[in-house]
């Protein structure tokens, strides 16, 4: 049983001593790369597993990483689930453990006694639970903390997050430029630093081309499902011909909107969100999309937790360019050579 392998075997199968097999899986000095090499691939080769926890006692790691999402309803929320399934999977193939922390009275006291007790060794906390008063005492205290997603107030703090701006002027440019004349956008809660960025995006996009912003165009949301379905009649007052929505799930609500009105996409109406969490959901054309890296943004925020723990000085804010899918509730872009006007998924499908 590969449960069974011990360090000592592997010094033994690979002629080496006890040591020097340490100093090689660990990635230590002092050990010849030739030597290194072959103590890995009879590692390998025995289905050799370091003991973890004595690994963490003589390093003074728990590597586990406690996760907070601010989210009441993971099952309900795309977006907090895709991150967790993400971090679940990161985490897992960093060999370190992960420790969802739910939301209490009190969570920053839990997580200074997880931390004190050594059970975990810091925080990656979601931008979208800003704004309660237990995050900002968690931020204020002395724990090792990484955010995904930006604060709106605050710079001294380590954060990972997607670009906004400008791959939102790239959507809303592409409108524009498929002839689209009235483009309005849905935003999220304009206290959050992404619904801002993208925002930012949104006008940028008409400045570049000599535009003029009309602000009865801009209409504010919260994120929600809901709040794209309730907001469809004021939209459609407005006379829009496109539509930007601050991410899928409001995507979804306009779209359901739309269809029970008569309105086709984009036959009269182009429809793009942010986020690529609808896809499983989406009835009809496959909705352009800012793809959220979420593999990436969960990865950067594990990396930089680590640093952080081993006192050293990651970068306070690293950007990750999302990748934009058009679908078929956009006109269709100018293709490049050898690729097709939907993605590759939707061909698969056929």
């Amino acid at each position: 049983m590969a449960e069974d392998v011990t360090l000592g075997d592997v010094a033994r199968a690979s002629g080496v001593s006890m040591a020097a097999a340490s100093r090689a899986l660990n990635g230590k000095d002092g050990v010849r790369p030739e030597v290194r090499d072959r103590v890995q691939l009879v590692a390998d080769g025995l289905g050799y597993r370091p003991n973890r926890a004595a690994q963490n006692l003589a390093g003074g790691r728990a590597s586990v990483v406690g996760l907070l999402l601010g989210s009441d309803e993971i099952r309900l929320d795309i977006y907090a689930a895709s991150l967790l399934q993400s971090f679940v999977n990161v985490a897992d193939s960093h060999d370190e453990g992960l420790m969802i922390i739910g939301d209490s009275a009190s969570p920053n006291v839990a997580v200074r006694n997880l931390i004190r007790d050594g059970l975990i060794d810091g925080v990656i906390i979601s931008a979208v639970a800003l704004g309660e008063k237990w995050v900002e005492e968690l931020l204020d205290a002395n724990v090792p903390t990484v955010m995904v997603g930006a604060h709106p107030r605050r710079s001294d703090l380590c954060v990972v997050d997607v670009e906004n701006s400008s791959s939102s002027e790239t959507v809303v440019g592409h409108m524009l430029d498929t002839g689209c004349q009235r483009v309005a956008t849905l935003t999220g809660h304009l206290s959050r630093v992404d619904a801002s960025l993208r925002l930012d995006g949104y006008r940028a996009a008409h400045t570049k081309r000599d535009l003029t912003i009309d602000d009865s165009l801009i209409f504010e949301g919260d994120f929600s499902r809901a709040a794209g379905y309730e907001r469809v009649d004021e939209i459609l007052s407005a006379n829009p011909d496109a539509l930007f929505c601050a991410n899928d799930e409001m995507a979804l609500g306009v779209h359901k909107g739309l269809m029970e009105r008569g309105v086709s996409v984009p036959g009269e109406i182009s429809l793009a969100g942010f986020d690529r969490t609808s896809e499983i959901e989406f009835a009809g054309p496959l909705l352009t999309s800012i793809g959220q890296p979420f593999d990436q943004l969960a990865t950067l925020a594990i990396e930089t937790l680590s640093a952080l723990v081993d006192n050293e000085q990651p970068p306070l804010e690293q950007l990750v360019t999302p990748e934009i899918f058009w679908g078929e509730t956009t006109h269709p872009r100018e293709p490049t050579p050898m690729e097709p006007n939907v993605p590759p998924d939707r061909l698969e499908r056929k």
